[in-house]
């Protein structure tokens, strides 16, 4: 009996100690962890491109605004500079140097003038989205890696090896190749839609994962010709502004010409279901 209750009391603190140890270790990967900002999303800093990890793997503290549009983050190394692009008043900032900013805040701190896409991954390199469309590339993107990480391709077989959409058109077996020799990272989503810049599935497209109240996001604005929609993905609505306002369609399946619904290139907003 003596036997019986030392085993159960060294049960008892065994269990004690590998709590206690889950529970450091919960804090060990609370403290180590990001505390906000998917590190694979880009951000402008100071003019230029950088994934948000890259500045928290610096010890950067990141104050940040998209003030330049939905996607388009930047991001400075204080709260005077945020507050002197912002127009905010911050809590702390020091008044006189955030005047002195206003007037002098560097054209090299900002995004290019007239940046109205959101930046995108193309081959594993940021860049602005609108200096592939001025190189003559049709990209086809997703964002399956998360909200506002999107990531670009040139052609629609590597979109679909990415997404396992079979997209009209594709060269399955070409799909098939680019997914066994692992040429594209899989971004597994539920996606339920694809949009399309030109009618019968032309052009540049974007393949829809989440809800998304604003296209210029996804740098899809008023740009939508058709829709793809992959058999089973049910109900997906379509609306005329941002904020899923305005005219609305809703489709349960493929639209080839948004013409014949009078919805061309209007749409700014969609989302999953009615």
């Amino acid at each position: 009996m003596r036997h019986a209750r030392s085993w159960r009391w060294i049960v008892s603190l065994g269990g004690i100690v590998l709590a206690l140890g889950g529970v450091a270790l919960l804090g060990l990967g609370a403290a180590t962890r990001p505390t906000w900002g998917d590190p694979a999303r880009p951000v402008w800093y100071y003019g230029r491109l950088v994934p948000f990890g890259e500045l928290l793997a610096r010890g950067v503290e990141p104050h940040c605004h998209d003030g330049l549009g939905p996607g388009i983050i930047t991001c400075y190394d204080t709260n005077e500079e945020l507050a002197a692009a912002t127009g905010l008043d911050l809590p702390g900032t020091d008044p006189i140097r955030v005047q002195a900013l206003r007037n002098t805040m560097r054209a090299s701190a900002l995004p290019p003038q007239g940046s109205s896409y959101v930046p995108v991954w193309y081959y594993g390199r940021l860049v602005p989205f609108e200096d592939l469309l001025k190189q003559g590339v049709e990209p086809h993107c997703h964002d399956g890696r998360g909200p506002g990480i999107i990531t670009c391709y040139n052609t629609n077989e590597e979109l679909a090896a990415a997404t396992g959409l079979d997209l009209p058109g594709i060269d399955r077996t070409k799909v098939e190749t680019l997914r066994r020799t692992g040429a594209v990272a899989p971004a597994q989503c539920a996606y339920y839609a694809v949009v399309w810049e030109h009618i019968y599935f032309g052009g540049r497209n974007f393949a829809l994962c989440y809800d998304y109240n604003d296209f210029r996001s996804i740098n899809f604005n008023d740009q939508t010709s058709s829709i793809f929609i992959p058999s089973g993905s049910g109900a997906s609505t379509y609306f005329e502004d941002i904020n899923y306002g305005g005219g609305r369609r809703t489709f349960t399946t493929s639209v080839p010409d948004l013409r014949t619904h009078n919805f061309n290139d209007v749409i700014s907003s969609a989302r999953r279901g009615n």
